[in-house]
């Protein structure tokens, strides 16, 4: 009838507002694990990451033939192939770099290969350290110095150069630092022999978390060892 009003009590709906504030708890939280992955590196509890956000995806990861082993050349006095019998790492090409427009160490392109320090001794002169670095994984699959880490003291390490000599060196220290470390007193310690009379061998890789914001590994694993 004209005149009269009718007033509706309206529905209340606890269970979608309970459903809204747990989307809103789980955005803030997710936002908050993100943030500290993307600045630290450090993997969010329970939700797993997929491999290309906890490895370097700029990293060529296709495969070494044999063939390319072996028609490998270098000259003379420089490293063309390193093995460490303990790790199965058996004539990995060792390439020749220096450093980059950062002024950081540069590393072989792809994940088999190694690289020398240019600037560091080459083997078999005597004195001086020999430097070289590589990957330890990679998106897919390991990298030449995967587990570098559980090298032991008396390990060999062998480096043929480009004129077929061989030094063999003996591991003396193996230490996993913080990249901070690493820079600041890991890489003077690499660049100098283990013992002044004997010519020392370094080898260097990445380790612990990657760091998506600054694009590296938070940590380095350091082996030093002795020729013999």
């Amino acid at each position: 009838m004209a005149g009269l009003h009718i007033q509706q009590k309206k529905e209340v709906k606890p269970l979608r507002w309970i459903v809204l504030a747990l989307l809103a708890a789980l955005l803030v939280v997710a936002g908050y694990y993100g943030y500290q992955w993307f600045i630290t590196g450090e993997k969010p509890p329970v939700v797993p990451l997929p491999a290309s956000a906890l490895a370097d995806p700029s990293i060529d990861e296709s495969p070494v033939t044999q063939t390319m082993i072996d028609n490998y050349t270098v000259p003379a006095t420089h490293p063309r192939y390193i093995s460490i019998p303990a790790l199965n790492v058996v004539n990995a090409r060792v390439q020749s770099v220096g450093l980059t427009k950062n002024n950081t160490l540069d590393t072989p392109k792809n994940i088999s290969d190694t690289a020398w320090y240019n600037k560091s001794a080459t083997p078999g002169q005597g004195y001086g350290s020999v430097v070289i670095d590589g990957h330890n994984g990679g998106i897919s699959r390991d990298g030449v110095f995967a587990g570098l880490d559980k090298l032991k003291k008396g390990d060999e390490i062998v480096i043929e150069r480009g004129d077929g000599e061989k030094i063999t060196y003996t591991v003396v220290e193996n230490k996993t630092e913080s990249l901070k470390d690493a820079n600041t007193t890991g890489m003077k310690r690499l660049m100098m022999p283990f013992d002044k009379s004997k010519e020392g061998l370094g080898l260097i890789t990445c380790a612990g978390k990657w760091v998506p914001r600054d694009k590296v590994f938070d940590q380095r694993i350091l082996v030093r060892a002795i020729a013999e």
